[in-house]
């Protein structure tokens, strides 16, 4: 026991007679000792930043703890990198309790901020947040935050693994061949494993907590990032937080492209009140020549359309992803992204101009991190399903709703409203469907038929109600817009395809009948008197991201400069597909880009990767806070 305790106490500057010679007796035992105490530690320290970290958002928060032990891999990866990094500092500074605070402080400090991030604003800390600490200081600073049980657990895993290892862990590595062939092959293991599995989109996809999967929604991306486990999941993030310029770019290049395209002001006399609509997976299937739909079914959009500007949507996403064409729209970007700080959009330009802007979801807050995506975008109130009383998902309460958000308005104010539905989202049974017929059944089988109609009996209501809010607007005496557009086509699962629809993306037909969905600029009598816009006719097949320019085209708004940019692309460019890479540059469907519209593109992706990160709405983000 003697010796035992003298290899734990080794060099401690005590000892028998013999002096060195006794103490190298002891040296292997000792560096086995600290390793394996090290490593257990260490591997404690992930394991509460696990635990720390094991908390869903949502609606229903739920400790997911429990589920990482049913995939041992989650476990794995999220120990993986605190045992390394005690490795990678006991070789650095040759000390074993400097080794554990430098490895297990942050560690379990990140995990902690994480998971006050997600109890207090439903989102969880990615690695690009780690240059937002000003912002992060300033939103804490509204809360009153109590230390909970997992915060306790996280200092006193500190405190007392640094002080057991300084008391037990005695002694220091001196030898420097040592010590720098150690640092170096431990940090060459960490940057090895960084490129090859943290940051590996595959294995990231391919990993997935089933257990967790049967306690919370899978579909919030919160959840699929804490079901990973936080320390796997924040470093899968890292590679985001540096993203790559496009090609050519400079900011030089950037800020000339912006400063050549104008920033025009909206004239205070020519102001209209703007409602967007976004349709949740509404399409025109009477376009399908395969598919028998009832005329009345969509009478009111063929109503709505004789009177309106009005074309094709072409989203980047199909069955899904709303968001992506949700935000395209609102800022004009090509490509989507999760905006976690204030970013540059048409909101905020609106605002700068005066307008008062809001909306409304009868959904979940939490939903697509709607909470806070939205009112980063500019919105000064965004309301949800759990902001009404009585309140449910259907076109029903969603266009009531809208309707007394409008008439509640400051009437002295210019008004922009961007509200998304839910109904008619999927999935549609194929089990039964109710008895309104909204197709002919002949000629298919009993599922197709039950899928077709009970989405085509959703639709059918909401045409109808789009048409009921156009007509409570005509005879206003304030000039207001309706813009109506449909986020993407339906998940139908193999329906269209029984009935001989081209889905096929390798045609050009079936890319079209893939991605497209219809939208209508509508205006009343004294928003045209105001504008001088005609709002009707063909408006042509564009991308998302320009479908804001072409609103503000009919209401003759030069919008800012970044709209200028957008403007100019448009002009040969009317599509940029990030869903299968494809353009339509002239109203032909190409892959690749060559000459003047390469050019415009290069430039529409200067101007925002520039955007985005210099926000220029400083002013009117303050008011905000």
């Amino acid at each position: 026991m003697g010796k035992l305790w003298d290899a734990i106490w080794y060099n401690a500057g005590k000892g028998p007679s013999d002096g060195n010679n006794y103490w190298r007796r002891f040296t292997a035992a000792h560096y086995v000792y600290v390793g394996l105490g090290l490593f257990l530690m260490s591997c404690a320290a992930g394991l509460s930043a696990l635990f720390i970290g094991a908390v869903s958002s949502g609606a229903r928060l739920v400790d997911l703890w429990q589920t990482y032990w049913t995939e041992g891999l989650i476990i794995f990866l999220n120990v993986l990198p605190v045992t390394l990094l005690a490795c990678f500092f006991y070789f650095l500074t040759g000390r074993a309790w400097a080794a554990f605070f430098l490895s297990a402080a942050p560690c379990i400090i990140l995990s902690v901020v994480d998971f006050y991030k997600i109890t207090i604003r439903a989102e969880t800390l990615v690695a690009s947040d780690l240059g937002l600490i000003h912002e992060f200081v300033g939103i804490i600073s509204n809360y009153t935050i109590t230390l909970s049980g997992r915060g306790c657990l996280a200092i006193a895993a500190v405190v007392a693994g640094t002080a057991f290892a300084a008391v037990f862990m005695r002694g220091r590595l001196k030898n420097p061949r040592v010590r720098v062939s150690g640092s170096v092959l431990s940090l060459a293991a960490i940057i090895t494993l960084l490129f090859t599995v943290y940051f590996s989109d595959g294995l990231y996809g391919r990993l997935v907590n089933e257990a967790a999967a049967r306690e919370v929604d899978m579909w919030v991306e919160q959840n699929v990032f804490t079901s990973k486990g936080f320390l796997y999941s924040f470093l899968h993030s890292v590679p985001d937080a540096f993203p790559t310029p496009p090609e050519g770019y400079s900011e030089e290049l950037a800020r000339d492209v912006l400063d050549g395209s104008g920033d025009g002001s909206i004239d205070p006399e020519k102001r209209v009140n703007i409602i967007a609509v976004m349709l949740e997976a509404y399409a025109d299937l009477s376009e399908f020549e395969e598919v028998p739909v009832y005329d009345w079914v969509y009478e009111p959009l063929q109503e709505l359309r004789s009177e309106s500007l009005h074309g094709h949507l072409l989203s980047n996403v199909y069955g899904g992803g709303t968001v992506d064409t949700e935000r395209n729209f609102l800022t004009g970007y090509p490509h989507s992204q999760e905006y976690r700080t204030p970013t540059d959009s048409y909101i905020w330009y609106l605002r700068e101009n005066g307008y008062y802007a809001e909306g409304l979801h009868p959904g979940d807050s939490w939903f697509y991190n709607r909470k806070n995506v939205e009112r980063n975008l500019g919105m000064e109130s965004f309301y949800f399903l759990e902001d009404f009383p009585d309140s449910n998902r259907t076109d029903d309460f969603f266009f009531r709703a809208l309707t007394e958000l409008y008439n509640g308005r400051d009437a002295a104010v210019p008004y922009f409203n961007f509200s998304v539905t839910f109904q008619n989202h999927g999935a549609y049974s194929d089990a039964s469907t109710g008895d309104t017929a909204c197709l002919e059944a002949e000629g298919m089988s009993a599922g197709t038929y039950n899928i077709l109609n009970n989405y085509l009996t959703g639709i059918a209501d909401t045409s109808r109600r789009m048409l009921d809010l156009v007509d409570s607007l005509r005879d206003d005496s304030e000039p207001v817009v309706v813009v109506f557009f449909g986020d993407h086509q339906p998940f139908l699962g193999n329906a269209l395809g029984e009935l001989g629809v081209n889905m096929d993306l390798g045609t050009e037909e079936g890319f079209f009948n893939y991605y497209s969905t219809p939208y209508i600029i509508w205006a009343n009598d004294a928003a045209k008197a105001v504008t001088g816009g005609s709002f009707t006719g063909e408006g042509g097949d564009v991308s998302s991201c320009f479908l804001m320019t072409k609103v503000f085209d009919e209401c003759g708004y030069a919008g800012s400069g970044y709209m200028g940019v957008n403007r100019r692309a448009l002009s040969r460019v009317t599509m940029i597909n990030t869903g299968s890479t494809a353009w339509v540059v002239d109203g032909q469907l190409v892959h690749s880009l060559e000459g003047e519209a390469l050019e415009l593109v290069r430039q529409l992706e200067w101007a925002e990767y520039y955007t985005k990160r210099s926000f220029s709405y400083g002013e009117t983000g303050r008011e905000r806070q």
